[in-house]
């Protein structure tokens, strides 16, 4: 069978329409089993339209298998003896060169030649180039990118672009005059144990913090009156949020964490109409100044 399947091959080489092809079942075996072949040789054809392949179950010498080809599967092919397979452009061009003296058609073979040349070369420089701009594409991506930690939250376009694609902690802590620099440390220490933590069990969670009663609006419509520090995960996708009813340490924000990738935290939808993030100013890591008092 083999001879016969490489002849009928070997007729159909180059066809637009047909393709004849063997396959080593013992290299290839997902395509086979893909395609139910449970024995060998096994014969296969998929017709055009088809979506699936059929058993061929016809004789497998030369002659009847080219006679089902032609029956079942070969299309028309676009040649001087079928014109009538030829779509419009490759029938004028057919015809502009059956009607050449065999010098202007060997001109024009090599004239064309030459560009298809010049085009491979002009194709392979193009690659290059779009290699090399692929190159400098990652190094301007990888200058947006910084290493992953706990991120003050300084406005809006910092928050989407930290929380757009992902579930985001926030924890809003006292004001710095409450408490000052030594208490606020503290906080920072306990959220960045936690993001620590969920890194380290692969959860792909932001963090972020802010002074709270900086965004006032924001946090009255997130219901987050009961006082600071208090903390929330948001997930911009589902629009949805819940709030950390417990204590503050990393036991606490961990279990509520945990939690709330499990499904087991209660959520609300965001509020329609949520303001955007207002602009704060960078902690320079340091107490806060009294304002102050006009006498």
């Amino acid at each position: 069978m083999k001879p016969d399947l490489d002849k009928l091959g070997a007729l159909y080489k180059g066809s637009r329409s047909t393709l004849i092809a063997d396959v080593d079942c013992t290299v290839a075996q997902n395509l086979c089993g893909k395609h139910g072949v449970n024995g060998y040789p096994s014969m296969k054809v998929q017709k055009k339209g088809s979506k699936r392949m059929e058993d061929y179950n016809g004789a497998r010498d030369f002659g009847p298998m080219k006679k089902y080809v032609e029956q079942n599967l070969a299309g028309p092919e676009c040649s001087l003896e079928d014109k009538e397979g030829c779509k419009p452009d490759e029938l004028k061009i057919l015809e502009e060169s059956e009607v050449m003296s065999v010098g202007d058609r060997r001109a024009k073979i090599k004239e064309m030649e030459d560009q298809v040349k010049e085009k491979k070369a002009e194709a392979k420089k193009l690659e290059k180039e779009a290699k090399d701009m692929v190159g400098k594409l990652e190094l301007f991506k990888l200058g947006g990118q910084k290493t992953e930690k706990v991120e003050q939250l300084l406005g809006d376009a910092e928050f989407r672009e930290h929380c757009e694609t992902r579930t985001c902690v926030l924890a809003f802590l006292p004001h710095i005059l409450d408490g000052g620099a030594e208490v606020r440390k503290g906080l920072l220490n306990v959220v960045d144990k936690v993001f620590k933590k969920a890194k380290a069990d692969g959860q792909p969670v932001g963090f972020m913090w802010l002074q709270g009663g900086d965004q006032f609006e924001i946090e009255e419509k997130l219901q987050l009156q009961f006082g600071f520090p208090a903390v929330i995960a948001i997930n911009l996708k589902k629009e949805k949020y819940g709030v950390h009813r417990g204590i503050f340490d990393k036991d606490g924000l961990s279990g509520f964490l945990s939690s709330m990738m499990l499904g087991r935290v209660p959520l609300s939808p965001i509020p329609t109409g949520l303001a955007k993030w207002s602009k704060a100013v960078p902690w320079d890591g340091k107490d806060g100044e009294q304002p102050q008092e006009d006498l």
